[in-house]
């Protein structure tokens, strides 16, 4: 594969070890790593990839990407990271986390599965009150758990993405 490459952790854990020599990550992802896959986690400083954050404005970018397409309440800030790292240098994104595939798409930026299909079609998302059904904001910043999206501040009844384009 020409060029740099971004692996999100799901490519760490999958690819061969032979092929992570002079990737792209994060280093929040270690951690991650250590913790889904404790063997390879271990060894993740042998493997020769590259550790480098993003810059704040590849960051802010991405923000608002992830803002536009309604993912950033589905997105941690690691996947946040990894997409901005792929912007700012122009690398080939690997993940089969469909919301980093619809933002990267948006992007322009060119993204390879691991081991799923990936994404043959953008989609807009907004957070939905389940109780009064009113569409709220998009949050300025990743979730720190996946799936919980807060409640609503007017009823009190759980958010959740609901598709809408």
């Amino acid at each position: 594969m020409a060029g740099d490459v971004v692996l999100d952790t799901s490519a760490l854990i999958a690819w061969p070890i032979s092929e992570l020599s002079g990737t792209l990550v994060v280093p929040e992802q270690q951690n991650e790593l250590l913790r889904i896959s404790p063997d390879r986690g271990a060894i993740l400083d042998t493997l020769g990839v590259i550790f480098m954050q993003p810059s704040d404005s590849a960051i802010e970018l991405t923000r608002g990407a992830a803002k536009k397409t309604g993912d950033m309440a589905g997105l941690s800030e690691i996947d946040l990271s990894l997409i901005a790292l792929a912007q700012e240098k122009s690398a080939i994104l690997v993940t089969d986390d469909y919301r980093m595939q619809n933002i990267a798409k948006l992007m322009g930026l060119v993204w390879k599965s691991v081991g799923e299909d990936g994404i043959t079609e953008s989609w807009k998302w907004e957070l939905r009150c389940m109780g009064c059904k009113t569409p709220k904001p998009s949050p300025d910043s990743p979730s720190r758990r996946r799936a919980d999206y807060g409640n609503c501040p007017d009823c009190g009844s759980a958010l959740r993405l609901k598709r809408i384009g």
